[in-house]
């Protein structure tokens, strides 16, 4: 059970980020105002879940599994599989384009 005072804790602090926000907004709205500040660039990383087919998921590791043997290596492991798959995808986008749109076209 959430103590009463976590509830308004949060409401409180929930209000003041809405005040300030609203504060923010109103000041770019005014004559003159200064540009808006930049966006901080996050530096957490950012998790994704992706759910894959039982046949995805096998044609997955068997490519890291010869990866791992390819590189001399006892394993690799299926994150860091799908972040170089990411890289080469955004190095040479045209290939994995036409394969959206024929899976699309199914």
């Amino acid at each position: 059970m959430r103590p009463p005072l976590l509830g308004a804790l949060v409401t409180t602090q929930r209000e003041q980020r809405k005040a300030q926000m609203a504060a923010a907004a109103a000041r770019r709205s005014e004559p003159d105002a200064r540009p808006p500040g930049r966006t901080a660039i996050r530096s957490k990383p950012v998790r994704i879940t992706l759910d894959l087919s039982p046949e995805l998921y096998r044609q997955l590791t068997h490519w890291a599994d010869s990866a791992a043997i390819a590189l001399d290596v006892p394993r690799v492991a299926l994150a860091d599989a799908v972040r170089a798959m990411i890289r080469v995808t955004v190095e040479d986008p045209a290939e994995v384009l036409d394969r959206l749109r024929r899976d699309r076209e199914r």
